[in-house]
């Protein structure tokens, strides 16, 4: 045969053309090493090089080390909003200001969903710009929501229906619309719930959590819920008060109109007509705090809105809990017939919240991370005065008076810190089209290791075939 010529051209690959980059408003690092040593000789490096480069992106920089380094048995992660605030908490954990954790086997994680009064206009409005799965799930309520609504929740969140955010048919389809996208978030992120419990609307956000009902029919429900509580009287009113379970009983008796709404520990709420609620305010001698709603939830107001609640309910498909499931009507476990009784969730309506005893319930867990999912914390506080110590490490994922991201970010970091669990970096990252750049290398841990004088003296002495050069052995034949 003859001879064939045969050509092999290597260049360069084209280059691949990088999307519009995701505006971030706040960075997290993780930093992982097989020791204590080893995270704070890291830390320090990754410190160093975030002053020392001036143009470096710290998006790019996250997301190298974060998705380009294995983890190891000891882990910490810092958040920041720009290289130099990421560098001042690498920084702390370099000097051990900021401890790393081994990572741990199993913890349990607990999710409290908030209830009505959370809301508030512009909510969540940066994790729509900043995280795409947060995105992504919103839309998708906004799409599941459109039948029922007259108003597009967008508008209500963000746009030039933020002032209805008040009225209760349009504030529970918001608030728990950001619950579900919150919960979306965190679950790409890898954090899911072992077990949860919610406070009145945020109960239904739960159960939705707790695979009692699907996503459509939790929507479809909120709309009809707060359709209905929406049409009740709106003489009502309700007000907190600082005093124990017996003592507030006893002072209700001579105020007949007045009804506790919601039993959460060392507070109460009460509910009623607004001239009962009043005139108990002025004559109690304990600590009162009028809150600013609509109605008079959870009072005799809200009874006609239970038996259509009821028939709405009994047209969805209820399924037993996939998890532990705490009971705010009875503050036990929700079990396969509770959860799927319709009267049960429509009796939620009129009847008190039985917070306190739930989350005593849900203690019985022995949850490390308590995760509060909503815009604002309410519940974190309450739950602060009910568990008895050592506290759960507490970690709400949104705050009114903070930035989106960077109380995201915070919360994660906290949980990643409590736990040394990991999370999924790499979805952390997707969708936001940063790029691989140049990092620290890892700090191997070197180590000379020389025998002991005798085992020298030895080893120089006896020959082995093995440490001979092949082709200077000879054998006897030879």
């Amino acid at each position: 045969m003859g001879g064939v010529n045969a050509h092999v051209i290597v260049e360069e690959p084209p280059q691949v053309e990088r999307g519009a980059v995701v505006v971030q408003d706040s960075h997290l690092v993780r930093v992982t090493g097989a020791d204590e040593r080893a995270v704070r000789e890291l830390a320090a490096a990754y410190a160093d090089h975030l002053t020392a480069v001036p143009d470096a992106d710290p998006g790019d920089f996250a997301r190298t080390v974060n998705t380009g380094r294995a983890a190891q048995r000891w882990t910490t992660a810092v958040h920041g909003t720009g290289r130099a605030e990421l560098a001042a908490r690498l920084t702390e954990i370099a000097d051990g200001t900021t401890q790393p954790v081994r990572s741990a086997g199993r913890h349990v994680t607990a999710f409290l969903y908030t209830g009505q009064g959370s809301q508030y206009a512009g909510m969540a409005r940066r994790l729509l710009t900043t995280e795409p799965h947060f995105r992504d799930a919103l839309h998708e309520c906004a799409d599941l929501l459109a039948p029922h609504l007259d108003v597009p929740l967008l508008d209500l969140l963000h746009g030039d229906a933020r002032h209805l955010l008040d009225e209760t048919r349009y504030a529970q389809p918001a608030v728990v619309s950001v619950e579900v996208a919150l919960t979306r978030l965190l679950a790409e992120a890898g954090v899911r719930p072992d077990t949860v419990a919610g406070h009145s609307l945020g109960e239904l956000t739960a159960a939705w959590a707790a695979g009692v009902l699907a996503l459509p029919d939790l929507l479809r429900l909120t709309a009809v819920r707060g359709a209905l509580m929406q049409g009740r009287s709106t003489d009502g009113t309700m007000a907190v008060v600082h005093t124990g379970t017996a003592t507030l009983t006893e002072a209700l008796r001579n105020h007949p109109g007045v009804e506790i709404a919601a039993y959460n520990g060392r507070t109460h709420t009460v509910t009623g007509p607004e001239q009962d609620v009043a005139r108990f305010c002025e004559e109690s001698p304990y600590r009162t705090q009028r809150l600013t709603v609509s109605h008079a939830f959870h009072s005799a107001a809200m009874e006609p809105a239970v038996r259509p609640f009821a028939e709405a309910v009994a047209g969805t498909a209820l399924r037993a809990p996939e998890l532990p499931f705490a009971d705010t009507l009875t503050g036990d476990w929700h079990t396969a017939a509770t959860a799927t009784d319709p009267q049960r969730w429509a009796d939620a309506i009129r009847r008190p919240v039985r917070f306190a005893q739930a989350l005593t319930t849900l203690a019985g867990e022995g949850p490390h991370v308590v995760w509060e999912i909503g815009p604002h914390p309410q519940l974190l506080p309450m739950a602060r005065t009910v568990l008895a110590e050592p506290h759960p490490v507490w970690v709400p994922t949104l705050h009114r008076e903070r930035n989106d991201q960077v109380q995201l970010h915070a919360a994660l970091a906290a949980h990643h810190r409590a736990t040394g669990a990991e999370l999924d970096w790499a979805a952390l990252h997707a969708g936001k089209n940063q790029r691989t750049t140049t990092a620290p290398t890892y700090p191997f841990a070197r180590q000379e290791l020389t025998a002991p004088p005798a085992r020298r003296a030895t080893a120089n002495a006896v020959s082995h075939p093995l440490f001979d050069h092949p082709y200077e052995h000879r054998s006897e034949a030879e």
